[in-house]
């Protein structure tokens, strides 16, 4: 594959699709006809793009659509079977729409939220095919609803698989520091990828933590299907994080 090139206003083409980065953090720009808008600076991009040289997923999920763009980037370069988002934002994307309208086993869902487990667990079964290679959550950043995702989604990952989640670091960013700061109250994001490291510890689900400065991903080990998905999915009593074993000592979150 070429390597994507970027051009000085953040434009670029993939797959015969035109794209535009927008890093603002306000009034960004909306998809249009022309150009998809897309959240992702170089970095992200390269990491994708080195990804997509070893790593060929039969279906990805997107937790997180925003203007469509990461959802288009990542079909246009993995190429998947089947691939599904949902957003919780209850505004379509007509210019998603009419890309997903024009592709074969192409899905997305607005006004979903990622923690709802019923909309989650009918995508993987039903339009993916009970075939999850590939989660990238980009949704809230939120430690509680990232993790609740996770949760419920890790155990139907196939083996091999990967999840990545991205923007992990935003609590330890210089603006969040002040006690008036955006989610001053919040959870930190970062307080996931420390137990995500205590279960990998503690099991033998997680081949891999890769940690980026913009993201990190997680490979579930070849031989992590002990149970099988079904099984895992049909016991909602507990959470994957209660197999950690850490001396008996409490965890304390930041």
């Amino acid at each position: 594959m070429n390597r994507i090139v970027v051009g000085p206003e953040g434009e670029f083409s993939l797959g015969g699709e035109n794209f535009v980065v927008d890093m603002s953090e306000k009034d960004r720009r909306p998809s249009d006809a022309e150009a998809f808008t897309i959240v992702k600076n170089e970095p992200y991009l390269r990491f994708y793009e080195l990804l997509a040289s070893s790593f060929s997923p039969r279906s990805i999920l997107e937790l997180g659509i925003f203007q469509g763009g990461s959802y288009v980037f990542l079909d246009k370069l993995f190429k998947p079977r089947r691939m599904s988002g949902v957003d919780i934002s209850p505004k379509p994307v007509a210019s998603l729409l009419r890309y997903v309208a024009d592709m074969k086993d192409r899905f997305v869902h607005f006004a979903a939220s990622q923690c709802d487990r019923e909309i989650l667990e009918r995508i993987v079964r039903d339009e993916l095919a009970d075939e999850l290679d590939f989660v990238v959550d980009d949704a809230s950043h939120t430690y509680e609803q990232t993790k609740a995702s996770f949760e419920f989604l890790f155990p139907l990952l196939r083996p091999s698989g990967i999840y990545i989640i991205e923007d992990w670091g935003w609590a330890h960013a210089l603006g969040y520091q002040p006690s008036d700061a955006p989610r001053a109250n919040c959870i930190a994001l970062s307080n996931l990828l420390f137990e995500q490291i205590m279960l990998m510890g503690s099991t033998s689900l997680i081949a891999e933590i890769r940690i980026c400065k913009q993201l990190y991903l997680i490979r579930k080990a070849a031989t992590a299907h002990a149970e099988s998905p079904k099984a895992e999915r049909d016991d909602e009593s507990g959470s994957i994080f209660d197999q950690i074993l850490s001396r008996g000592r409490k965890w304390h979150a930041i």
